[in-house]
Order: structure tokens, then C-alpha cells, then sequence
């Protein structure tokens, strides 16, 4: 590879426009690569460059040191090195129920709060929080967010769904993705920081968010195919066909499944609080 190669591929970035694009300076990027946490590629010259995969590494180890608290030690047991060339990463799509209760486990514990504690916090037993941190169980939308709502977090961040776009286009294939064990999938569909929170949500026939939840902001869902569910608390229950379109405020607890076929929804929350 020469240096006009490595100029003109729209998928690299320079040492300062990567710092920018994953919010550290050029000299913590340094210091990652250092600790083989990742392995930008070289111009003849030395000059580093970064490519797609290496930006979304940089926010998932920005992530798991500023929320998480992780030493340098943990973050390569958790992402694997970057001395093969390999960004290993288990994040990618549905974690695993040890996964995910690892990370919660890790979250709690960096809040220094105990299971008691966040029972109280979110309305869940100390005993299903258990379960999920060993892995036992999963979590569902539901009570995740009510989870991730008492670390004062995104449901995306514990996925490592969120990302801030280099371009107006977002590519089918370059959306985050929470997708949970009963085969709910979410796709963001705008980057971090926009005004707007726009998903493209998967639900399986027999699934659905679990228990009622709320947050801030506004939303409203539109029904591609399928039927969708929505209960809204005290008010009432909706069966959304496709081209159906509900529109409510987030704050009012609410809930949603399928019956005996998928539902393909496009959903936007405003301003970004899931």
C-alpha cells in the first residue's frame, strides 16, 4: 500500500480525525496501541491510519474504560489483542447471557451498589438480578432498561450500540445492533448526538419488550408488515397493522409484542433516552 492509497480510501482516517471521531487525543490513541488494544495501519512514511473497524473498536474500548472503569488488562480479555490483526469482539449482534451478565455485574459494581440496592432502584428481585448477572437468565427490553436506567446509561451503551456517523448515509451494514434472546432486534439508523432516535425494530412471532417500561421524551412507531401490540398503561390496547402509526409520550409506561407472526416497526424516540 502507498501513501495515495491510503489518502484516497474513504474508510481511513489520520491519527487527529480518528482522536475526533472516538472523542480522546491523538496521544491516548497512541497509548491504546501501545497496549495492543489496536493496530492502525502504516503509510511507508509511519504516518497511522484508521479504518472503519478500528474507529468502532476505539469507541468500544472508550466505553468500557469511561463507563465501565476497566483497566487495560480487562479490556483485552474482554475485546482480545490486536497483535494478529484479530478485533475479536463478542458484542457484535445477540451477547451471550454470560456476557451480558458480566458486563452488568461489572456496571453495578463500578456504581458501587449492591443487588439490594438496585432492586429497590428499579422495582426487579434481587433474586432475577442475580440470575442475570450469572448468566442464568436474560434480560428482557424491558428490564433492561430499567437496569441500564439506574447506572444512568443507554440500553445502547451496554450493547456498545451507539456510533457517531462520518457521513449522512447509513449503510444497511453499518448499523449498531441490540438484538436480545428472544430474537428482538433493534438497528440504529442515525448516529449519536442526533435530535432524533430512529430504529428499525425485528420482532419475532410470541416476543416482545417484556413488562411495561418508560423514559423520557416522545415516540412513535410505524408498522412495516406484521402486527404489533402496543399496551399503554391506563390508557389502553392497540393492534398496529402494517402502515398503522401510534404516537404517545415516553414517559407513559408501555409495552409491546407479536402474536403468531413478525412485525417489521420503524420507531423513533425523541430525544435519544433508550
Amino acid at each position: 500500500m502507498n501513501q495515495s492509497d491510503v489518502d484516497n480510501d474513504s474508510l481511513t482516517l489520520p491519527i487527529g480525525a480518528a482522536s475526533r471521531a472516538v472523542g480522546i487525543s491523538p496521544q491516548m490513541l497512541r497509548l491504546w496501541e501501545n497496549e495492543s488494544l489496536v493496530k492502525p495501519i502504516r503509510s511507508p512514511s509511519g504516518t497511522r491510519y484508521y479504518r472503519k473497524e478500528d474507529i468502532t473498536r476505539l469507541k468500544r474500548i472508550k466505553r468500557l474504560r469511561e463507563v465501565e472503569g476497566l483497566n487495560f488488562a480487562a479490556i483485552r480479555k474482554e475485546l482480545g489483542t490486536t497483535s494478529s490483526g484479530s478485533l475479536v469482539d463478542g458484542w457484535q449482534d445477540r451477547p451471550s447471557l454470560k456476557d451480558m451478565g458480566d458486563r452488568l455485574r461489572r456496571l453495578r459494581l463500578s456504581r458501587g451498589k449492591t443487588l439490594k440496592e438496585v432492586a429497590k432502584d428499579t422495582g426487579l428481585s434481587v433474586s432475577f438480578l442475580s440470575s442475570v448477572e450469572r448468566g442464568v437468565s436474560g434480560a428482557s427490553v424491558a428490564s433492561l432498561s430499567s437496569i441500564t436506567k439506574a447506572y444512568g446509561i443507554s440500553v445502547r451503551e451496554i450493547f456498545g450500540a451507539e456510533f457517531e456517523g462520518l457521513s449522512p448515509v447509513v449503510r444497511p451494514d453499518d448499523r449498531p445492533i441490540m438484538e436480545w434472546q428472544n430474537g428482538v432486534r433493534y438497528e440504529q439508523l442515525a448516529p449519536r448526538g442526533s435530535l432524533m432516535d430512529p430504529s428499525y425494530i425485528r420482532v419475532p412471532p410470541h416476543a416482545g419488550s417484556g413488562g411495561f417500561y418508560s423514559h423520557a421524551g416522545e415516540e412513535f412507531a410505524y408498522v412495516l408488515s406484521g402486527t404489533l401490540v402496543v399496551e399503554l398503561k391506563g390508557q389502553g390496547t392497540y393492534w398496529l397493522e402494517a402502515k398503522d402509526v401510534i404516537y404517545y409520550p415516553s414517559t407513559v409506561p408501555h409495552r409491546w409484542r407479536t402474536e403468531d407472526e413478525e412485525a417489521e416497526v420503524l420507531y423513533v424516540n425523541t430525544p435519544p433516552s433508550f
